[in-house]
């Protein structure tokens, strides 16, 4: 038996940014230039096996919005090798991951700037999948009908939390909550750039997942998107209705998420 998956995504430039750094790949799909700076959405049906992400660009200018692109782009290449290997995971995740940054660092070197992105990305199986990350893009899966946070943050903040120097809350609060521990873009000096794995994930009756941009996670509490998820259990509902919550409490950033649902095919 075949696995579909039914997805969504939805990017928005928010009320406050003048420019969409976001970006995403949606089974083969990511945003152009020109789809960047206006509301975007989209939504179908893929077969298993099959790859989503965000990217959240970082840098002055338009550096934050080629990062996310040039992210974009490598694993739209990558993403034929992943999937081939879908039974033996993780080298050509990894293999996308040190060519992405590769290909950042020598436009930094080559122009004289410094950029980067974070990213979220789930790789479905035709029985389960697996979430990667770097940064603070956050990676949900739904499980049993209840929404769960699958990935960690690589931040200063969230190091803290796990030194036991501050709570999950105040975490939430502080100022270092986007000082990057970890990202694309970043020299092999630095900090190592092998993204965090997490998983696989077997599916049930209620498998899903969401990946977002922290213009979402920081305008909406976990519960307030928890309850979204399972209040809009499609895809395409669902990004509509995270979006507008995200913007109705302030939209400070650009907000990129992505939502998928597991469905059995003939």
């Amino acid at each position: 038996m075949s696995v579909q998956v039914k997805f969504a995504a939805r990017s928005d430039v928010g009320h406050v940014r003048t420019n969409n750094e976001d970006n995403l790949y949606c089974n083969g799909i990511i945003m152009t230039v020109s789809e960047r700076e206006r509301p975007f959405f989209l939504s179908g049906i893929a077969e298993a096996p099959c790859i989503f992400a965000v990217f959240d660009g970082m840098g002055g200018e338009d550096c934050g919005e080629l990062a996310s692109l040039t992210a974009a782009q490598t694993l739209s290449e990558h993403s034929p090798k992943i999937l081939r290997n879908i039974l033996d995971p993780d080298d050509g995740e990894c293999n996308f991951v040190t060519d992405a940054n590769e290909q950042l660092l020598d436009i930094m070197r080559k122009q004289r700037l410094r950029m980067g992105t974070t990213f979220v990305m789930s790789v479905i199986g035709g029985a389960s999948f697996r979430v990667y990350n770097l940064g603070d893009s956050r990676g949900f899966r739904v499980e049993n009908g209840r929404l769960v946070r699958v990935t960690d943050d690589h931040t200063v903040a969230e190091e803290k939390v796990r030194m036991g120097l501050l709570t999950p809350e105040q975490a939430d609060k502080s100022r270092e909550r986007h000082i990057l521990t970890r990202c694309l873009g970043i020299y092999d000096d630095e900090v190592p750039v092998s993204p965090a794995v997490y998983g696989p994930f077997m599916f049930d009756s209620n498998s899903g997942g969401l990946m977002c941009s922290d213009g979402l996670t920081d305008m909406l509490e976990f519960k307030d998107i928890a309850g979204i998820m399972k209040n809009y259990p499609e895809p395409s509902d669902a990004v509509n209705a995270l979006v507008e919550a995200a913007l109705m409490r302030g939209g400070r950033d650009n907000v990129t998420c992505v939502v998928f649902r597991i469905m059995e095919g003939e």
